[in-house]
């Protein structure tokens, strides 16, 4: 057998004779027939040669494993390669919708803006033209908050979502939650009962996004209750600096096969064709903007019984 790089050999023999210790390489090797083939080269000294070492070579054929190593490496790039564009793909369609987001809010808050004066005008409108108002503006807000939710997204997945952190009073925040969604409570006949702190609890937070993720867990609650159902709002100090807040309703409750997809963007779990609306992009966008103020979100839900959405953030000092 000849070594097609012979320089290699003697490289790996020069080291042996120097230090005496065992030496193995890699070598492209030509066989009977010019078969190219990998070998792996061992070199040691005979034991009990005397001054003339004599050395003892050991040749294993690891071509399987060569072409093997080979495959990978090429299979790797292939996905490295494949992942790029992926990620390329992925950034185009978050600036394309961050993009298309701002330019719809322009046009739409002059057809909301004009829609509020025509309610408000002088002489007022007849009762017919009312009610049209009416479904031109609750479908209005409701196209602006799908528009937000979008822009949200696409700043999540673009990496531009950003908070800025501060030290918070939950019962200076709670209240005006709450507020937020006492009308959509009455119209859907549920008892809202926010709980009042165990003690003043304040948290590191960013204010507009924390309420952005209240507000987004009560109208859920509200929205997915049972007709004459409650929500429950707490929160609580819990071990390691903790405060744990917590949204409790006696909806349908949530199967555990339903849980594990909760946290997917416009997953409405089946209830595409019912008659709440929703976009589910919410609490997806409530989980990345918990975990940017360094917080956790979860849920527990029980079928036929209700669900609880919880999260926590660190304690103020």
């Amino acid at each position: 057998i000849i070594a097609a790089h012979e320089d290699v050999y003697y490289r790996c023999r020069k080291r042996l004779l120097e230090s005496g210790e065992p030496q193995s390489c890699e070598l492209p090797m030509l066989g009977s027939g010019a078969v190219n083939f990998w070998a792996h080269l061992a070199i040691s000294v005979a034991p009990g040669t005397g001054a003339r070492p004599v050395l003892r070579l050991m040749l294993s054929d690891i071509s399987d494993r060569k072409h093997l190593d080979q495959a990978l490496q090429a299979k790797n790039a292939e996905l490295e390669g494949a992942w790029h564009a992926a990620d390329k793909a992925n950034r185009a369609k978050s600036d394309f919708l961050a993009g298309m987001s701002h330019e719809l809010r322009s046009p739409l808050n002059s057809i909301l803006g004009f829609a509020q004066l025509m309610q408000t005008s002088t002489p007022p409108p007849s009762d017919a033209d009312a009610a049209r108002l009416g479904h031109i503006l609750q479908a209005g807000w409701f196209l602006l908050a799908l528009i937000n939710d979008v822009l949200d997204l696409a700043s999540v997945e673009s990496g531009n979502l950003q908070v800025v952190l501060q030290n918070v009073a939950l019962h200076d925040l709670l209240p005006d939650c709450q507020a937020l969604v006492e009308a959509q409570a009455r119209q859907k006949g549920i008892t809202l009962h926010v709980g009042p702190c165990t003690e003043p609890l304040r948290v590191i937070a960013d204010p507009t996004r924390l309420t952005q993720v209240i507000v987004n867990l009560l109208t859920n609650a509200i929205k997915y209750n049972r007709p004459g159902g409650c929500v429950d709002v707490s929160c609580r100090l819990a071990p390691g600096q903790r405060v744990i807040f917590s949204v409790r309703d006696t909806g349908e409750g949530l199967a555990p096969d339903k849980v594990a997809q909760l946290f997917q963007p416009f997953n409405r779990l089946g209830r595409e064709s019912g008659a709440v609306q929703g976009t589910g992009i919410g609490l997806v966008i409530c989980h990345h903007l918990i975990t940017l103020m360094h917080g956790l979100i979860g849920v527990q839900s029980t079928v036929g019984v209700g669900s609880e959405f919880w999260f926590d953030l660190p304690q103020a000092p």
